[in-house]
């Protein structure tokens, strides 16, 4: 018995298909580019907007990473007390269950991201280095800390100052590296609360 004629695919399921291998190709074009030392290359990461398309494998070349950064801050008090040099991001305990749920990975990454990138704007903007994206990212950042940190001493802070400090981790015959230190960064004091309209009338016509 013969068998039925096959039905050619339609136009439209073609072109479907036809446009799926493209994607898949270029996806992998730019996976394979982008891990290229070639800095330039790094354009292509400018259309994945949430840095989820195009990975980076390339932490551990050309240049491998043989150091770690430490966020240290110290706070000046309304009385004028100083305090010691706090850690600002600390390094965390590896445990199993990191493998599966470690959220606080992203900020660690994002204080290393941001100690490296301040490093290296030092050398090149000098006294304008408060003005750079990284600078006001870890102002913020340890801003956030010191009031996260002991809320009931938050109102007494004046200002703060934070340091960045590269070590080379489990090598203790090196010593520490002092990149950068911030000027005092002062706190802005909190508004004083509005008093309503009864009892400040009150105040006046007593004062009257």
């Amino acid at each position: 018995m013969p068998k039925p004629p096959v039905k050619p695919p339609s136009l439209r399921s073609e072109i479907a298909r036809r446009a799926v291998e493209a994607g898949l190709a270029g996806w992998f074009a730019a996976t394979a580019l982008s891990q290229h030392p070639n800095a330039t290359l790094d354009r292509l990461r400018q259309y994945d907007r949430f840095g989820m398309l195009i990975p980076n494998w390339r932490f551990f070349a050309p240049n491998p990473s043989r150091h770690d950064y430490h966020l240290l801050y110290r706070t000046l008090s309304t009385s004028g007390d100083q305090s010691q040099w706090l850690p600002a991001s600390e390094i965390v305990e590896r445990t199993w269950t990191q493998a599966v749920w470690f959220p606080r990975r992203r900020e660690s990454k994002a204080v290393f991201d941001l100690c490296s990138q301040l490093a290296l704007y030092v050398g090149k903007m000098g006294e304008h280095v408060p003005r750079s994206v990284p600078f006001r990212l870890l102002r913020d950042f340890v801003r956030r800390h010191i009031q996260e940190a002991d809320p009931a001493a938050w109102p007494t802070v004046r200002g703060f100052q934070f340091l960045i400090v590269q070590y080379s981790g489990h090598d203790h015959s090196e010593a520490p590296t002092y990149l950068f230190t911030s000027q005092f960064i002062p706190v802005a004091a909190p508004a004083p609360a509005r008093q309503d309209a009864p009892a400040q009338a009150q105040q006046e016509e007593t004062a009257a």
